[in-house]
């Protein structure tokens, strides 16, 4: 099968290019918005690297049991660094789980991989943690990080990375997407592509949901009435809506 990533094919070239001409990098970094795909790219693309069964021009078959597992994220030889549940930030402590991970033979698959969602969250030593790995790293092994943007992590560690900058699709491109390959109909689709920015993942998220897109209005109505009034009630505003959710706000001021 192909890789089913959309908005990409530059980006899904080039790493078809390093597979089949076996010149895979250790780490490889995808940046980009939220919603832009980051981490499904990164997913196939470590499918690509073990898959069992994959073609000539490096697409994994999706089929065999290390591409299954690998898009759940459950397979063996597939490590997942995020932020623990009830934190914030991924802590060094999990920097040197992986480490030790790292550096054992590879169960079942070709290469160990190790997925680390949302570096940007990982705290100053945990990074510098890893650059011992991005400079020493085994050779049966790939790291591949997400983040939002590469500004937001160590230079130290972009440095050491094969960069991918992901960029959101333009409305058209991704309304004729929604269109052909979710079946969306003409209007909604060029509505999902114009409020989400250009970003699939944003524009599904939004059609599997219709309360974000009432709650999208809101934010934006409420932004209109506050152009007329003052600081202080700006402020009280802020307080009320915010204080205690800050994902809240950034969702606000993306919309």
């Amino acid at each position: 099968m192909d890789w089913q990533i959309f908005g990409h094919d530059w980006a899904v070239n080039l790493l078809n290019k390093h597979l089949v001409n076996e010149q895979l990098h250790h780490a490889y970094l995808f940046s980009g918005p939220d919603g832009i795909g980051r981490r499904t790219l990164a997913l196939r693309f470590a499918q690509a690297i073990n898959c069992e069964n994959k073609d000539e021009q490096g697409n994994p078959c999706g089929e065999c049991r290390i591409c299954c597992q690998t898009m759940e994220m459950k397979q063996p030889d597939l490590s997942i660094i995020e932020c623990a549940e009830g934190s914030n930030s991924i802590k060094v402590d999990q920097i040197r789980e992986l480490q030790h991970l790292l550096s054992l033979t590879p169960f079942e698959a070709q290469y160990r991989i190790s997925l680390l969602l949302d570096f940007e969250k990982a705290t100053i030593s945990a990074q510098n943690a890893l650059l011992k790995t991005l400079e020493e790293a085994p050779k049966r092994a790939v790291l591949l990080l997400t983040v939002d943007a590469i500004e937001n992590v160590l230079p130290t560690i972009s440095s050491r990375c094969e960069i991918m900058r992901l960029r959101p699709m333009n409305a058209q491109q991704l309304s004729t997407t929604l269109e052909s390959h979710w079946k969306m109909d003409t209007g909604n689709a060029g509505l999902l592509a114009q409020v989400s920015g250009g970003r699939l993942g944003e524009a599904l998220r939004y059609a599997q949901d219709p309360e974000l897109l009432e709650k999208r209005k809101q934010n934006l109505d409420d932004l209109l009435t506050l152009i007329g009034q003052d600081r202080v009630d700006r402020l009280k505003y802020a307080e009320k809506q915010f204080r205690h959710n800050r994902n809240t706000f950034r969702e606000a001021l993306q919309s």
